[in-house]
């Protein structure tokens, strides 16, 4: 064949080009003798030969070193995809999540519903005053501890459903004397939960008289009938904490406040608010969902109010829940604790901060008989004044 040089080819890529075509020029010592006379040089055939060897395993390391780096490229770019791809289905499982429990309550909810719509609705009877109003003074009647569904007798005390109807129309006859008297023409009312007694431990299957479904239904239309009643007298402004620990669903041997979301304290609120909903002498405010605190909005005082089965040091809750909330807290009201105590916190200007312990509305049991901790049943009503803050507390005994 008749081998030329190519319009500006170099002499190295001619050697490269001529010995690459070996096999049809024939043995290495025709392509010394093709590149010679091509060259005007007059090498051997072995330089050739050695000079194409090295050139070829240059060639192929250089491709091979480009192909390591290109699939290094494309291993970096799938690892950061895979990544990305995990994060959209971590904030999908998470959303998902929060969807199915949302959805279970609100299920649960209607069917509680489709049961509890068979019952009468409270008859509605308004009472107008027109007593002059004591706007110096702001009063907050904390209800905590319930307990529906539990019948017990201890040393001193009795309980049942029946009579926890019983406590809540002397309540509501010592509430109308207390109104009255102090010409209040709007009281908050606090739900501080452990509406009901739950089954949280093997011991709540021997004193419930109810299940925690009827329990659910009955102490809500108690505290619905009692709000109606007291309305006759005032304007009722209603809170309600949906967190507790007694109202807890555990499901499958769950551990305390796994499930925290699982709480019959929501459809209690709840289920208040609707058998409320054409009284528009109250107002019916629930806790906003995942949240196991409200804010009560009194005299620009920040009144902090929840259950209390969160807490483990008392001394510390105040400087504590000011740091997590990031500001400061005035007061704390808590139920939980059973026995009625006020606790001391920091000296301001006008006020000194506290915790509220309120008391139980159950009273003690035969448990707290054993452990020398009883208290009689009771709710309590806290005064709030513009400046001086919390200063006055009554105690309103129910057995």
């Amino acid at each position: 064949m008749d081998y030329k040089r190519f319009e500006g080819e170099s002499d190295k890529d001619l050697i490269n080009r001529i010995c690459s075509e070996k096999d049809n020029i024939g043995s290495w010592q025709d392509v010394a003798n093709v590149l010679n006379e091509l060259l005007g040089t007059c090498f051997t055939e072995s330089k050739y030969r050695k000079n194409f060897k090295l050139y070829t395993e240059g060639f192929q390391d250089s491709q091979q070193l480009l192909l390591d780096e290109h699939a290094d490229k494309i291993s970096k770019q799938l690892y950061e995809i895979k990544k990305e791809r995990i994060k959209i289905q971590t904030l999908n499982l998470e959303r998902n999540k929060k969807d199915r429990i949302e959805s279970r309550q609100e299920l649960y909810y209607e069917q509680i519903g489709s049961l509890v719509n068979t019952l009468p609705l409270p008859e509605f009877v308004l009472w107008d005053s027109d007593e002059e109003n004591n706007e110096e003074e702001i009063y907050v009647l904390a209800l905590s501890d319930l307990h529906a569904g539990a019948t017990f007798v201890s040393m001193y005390n009795e309980y049942s459903l029946e009579i926890m109807k019983e406590r809540f129309e002397f309540l509501l006859y010592k509430m109308e004397q207390f109104i009255k008297q102090h010409k209040v023409k709007k009281i908050y009312v606090v739900g501080l939960g452990d509406f009901i007694q739950g089954c949280i431990h093997l011991n709540d299957l021997r004193i419930n008289d109810t299940s925690v479904v009827k329990a659910t239904i009955q102490v809500s239309r108690i505290v619905a009938q009692f709000l109606n009643n007291l309305s006759k007298f005032t304007i009722v402004n209603y809170h309600h904490v949906i967190t507790s620990n007694h109202s807890q669903m555990r499901y499958l041997g769950t551990k305390a406040s796994e499930l925290m979301d699982e709480d019959m304290e929501y459809i209690i609120g709840h289920y208040i608010k609707d058998l409320l909903a054409n009284n528009n002498r109250i107002e019916v405010i629930v806790s906003e969902e995942h949240c196991d605190y409200i804010i009560l909005p009194i005299l620009g005082w920040n009144i902090i109010c929840m259950h209390g089965h969160q807490i483990k040091n008392l001394d510390n809750v105040l400087s504590n829940l000011s740091d997590k909330l990031d500001t400061n807290v005035d007061y704390l009201l808590l139920g939980h604790f059973h026995n009625m105590k006020i606790l001391s916190g920091m000296e301001k200007c006008t006020y000194d901060t506290e915790v509220l312990i309120a008391p139980s509305f159950v009273g003690s049991d035969p448990y707290s008989d054993t452990i020398f901790k009883g208290s009689k049943a009771a709710a309590v009503v806290y005064g709030f004044h513009e400046y001086e803050g919390h200063n006055e507390t009554y105690k309103f005994i129910l057995n």
